[in-house]
């Protein structure tokens, strides 16, 4: 097998390099002379499958007759209680978590920015009011006197 994917492959290259064709004498000797070079060092070895397929054929309804009648369902998350009218089951309680959070989550921020904000502007006051303190002419400052605020 190995010899004949020799042969077939110095063909291929004798084709790609050589664009006359040369006479049938020295294309058997190109041939025994490439018999006569040693084997190849390059082995391949035989790629196996390492996966599997299973294929399973499911009938309609098959989960609904696999379990028995008496068998009760898992425990484990139950639905919402619901109430029934005449136009259908409402929801008992109804609440949407993601908006009281939210809503929870502004009002803090809110509050922290008031606060952060009284903070701020009682410091202007204070570095103001030590300011006006050591003017010799605290009057005249607009600043001070109230009149530029």
């Amino acid at each position: 097998m190995h010899f004949a994917l020799l042969v077939l492959a110095l063909a291929a290259v004798n084709q790609a390099t050589a664009p006359t064709p040369n006479p049938p004498d020295q294309q058997v000797e190109r041939v025994r002379a490439a018999l006569e070079k040693p084997p190849s060092k390059l082995t391949v070895s035989e790629v196996r499958a390492d996966f599997s397929v299973h294929i399973e054929v499911r009938r309609p309804l098959q989960d609904i007759f696999d379990k028995p009648v008496w068998q009760l369902p898992p425990i484990g998350w139950q639905p919402p209680a619901v109430g029934y009218t005449a136009f259908g089951g409402i929801p008992m309680v109804n609440l949407d978590l993601m908006a009281i959070g939210g809503a929870v989550a502004r009002a803090v921020n809110d509050a922290r920015h008031a606060h952060a904000a009284h903070n701020a502007s009682e410091e202007v006051r204070q570095a103001i009011a030590e300011y006006c303190a050591v003017q010799p002419n605290a009057a005249t400052i607009s600043i001070c006197s109230g009149t530029g605020r």
